[in-house]
């Protein structure tokens, strides 16, 4: 039996045509940057997103505190006299009310943070695809 792999003579034979070609090899250096610039345009948009993130936690962490405090306001003023249910029910209201206005706000709050540093990140990553359009124009443009 042979030992040599018939698929070797193959691609032996490919890569001489291509050597008689006299085909142009890549620029192994230029290869390197446009991955390196991607990878940075990675990084970049993975940063941003991890600052949004930290972002949102703290503005969850105090509008937590914010309601808290608010609960323990309402429980207060609701301890002690409670024989006039009109009044009670009108701090429970008021109360609802209160709740139903800051969770609104706050939703709204949490979205603007989330399309910030989401847009951000898309820019990040679309410049970096631009570039690349412009780089790849570029090198076709040398080479012909």
């Amino acid at each position: 039996m042979a030992d040599k792999n018939p698929a070797a003579g193959l691609t032996d034979m490919f890569k001489s045509f291509g050597e008689n070609l006299q085909l142009p090899g890549p620029d192994i250096n230029q290869v390197v940057d446009y991955h390196r610039k991607n990878i940075q345009a990675m990084q970049d948009a993975a940063q941003i997103a991890s600052s949004g993130a930290q972002a949102m936690m703290a503005k969850q962490r105090e509008q937590l505190e914010a309601t808290l405090a608010e609960v323990a306001e309402m429980v207060k003023s609701m301890g002690g006299d409670m024989s006039d249910p009109s009044a009670a029910m009108s701090k429970q209201s008021e109360f609802a009310r209160r709740s139903f206005e800051a969770t609104i706000r706050n939703v709204t709050d949490m979205g603007e943070i989330l399309k910030g540093s989401s847009t951000e990140s898309f820019e990040v990553l679309k410049s970096r695809v631009e570039d690349s359009i412009e780089e790849l124009k570029s090198s076709m443009t040398k080479k012909s």
